[in-house]
């Protein structure tokens, strides 16, 4: 059985294009919302009938040309494009759309212990601390985690980074939440 992919936030497609990142269906199901909410552009109709397999710059200059049509925020670092997506997998675990192990990878992989990543140093601690405490009793990770209360500190830092990314300049291109509270 064949799952159906997550789709992306606005702010995190163009924060993937940022980072490089090899374009997928995705991106076609997140034009498809961003239609269905309303969002109207020439290069987002376009976007809507690419097929696999995806040609890379093709794709990145019909993303740039939906940017420019749309008026969406550019991303101007890649520490801010890490954020952006940091922010995403922590809202679709926050809502139940993956668990924290799944969220806590996803972060881990991205962090490359330099400064362009270093806000997201917390998660890959947390990450390593609850593989340990799943294998064992002990971990040196994270102060006070135990088996007992790490996914409750995992949820807590989630929610404390929320609060601290609150991502305003994207709130009104974010399909997924027009009418709900984004952070």
């Amino acid at each position: 059985m064949e799952s159906s992919p997550i789709v992306p936030f606005t702010s995190e497609i163009f924060a993937r294009r940022y980072l490089d990142a090899m374009p997928d269906l995705t991106l076609v199901v997140w034009a498809e919302n961003m239609v269905m909410a309303g969002f109207d552009s020439d290069n987002l109709s376009i976007l809507l009938g690419e097929i696999a397999p995806f040609n890379k710059f093709e794709i990145d200059n019909i993303l740039d040309r939906i940017q420019s049509e749309l008026k969406i925020p550019q991303i101007n670092s890649r520490s801010e494009a890490i954020e952006i997506v940091a922010t995403a997998r922590i809202h679709r675990f926050i809502r139940g759309l993956t668990s924290s192990a799944s969220a806590m990878s996803e972060l881990a992989s991205l962090y490359t212990h330099d400064d362009e990543t270093e806000s997201i140093c917390d998660f890959y601690l947390l990450h390593y601390a609850a593989i340990d405490l799943k294998i064992g009793e002990y971990q040196y990770y994270w102060p006070d985690a135990n088996r007992k209360n790490i996914e409750k500190v995992i949820k807590a830092r989630c929610v404390r980074w929320l609060e601290d990314h609150p991502l305003v300049a994207w709130r009104k291109y974010e399909w997924q939440i027009r009418n709900q509270k984004f952070r």
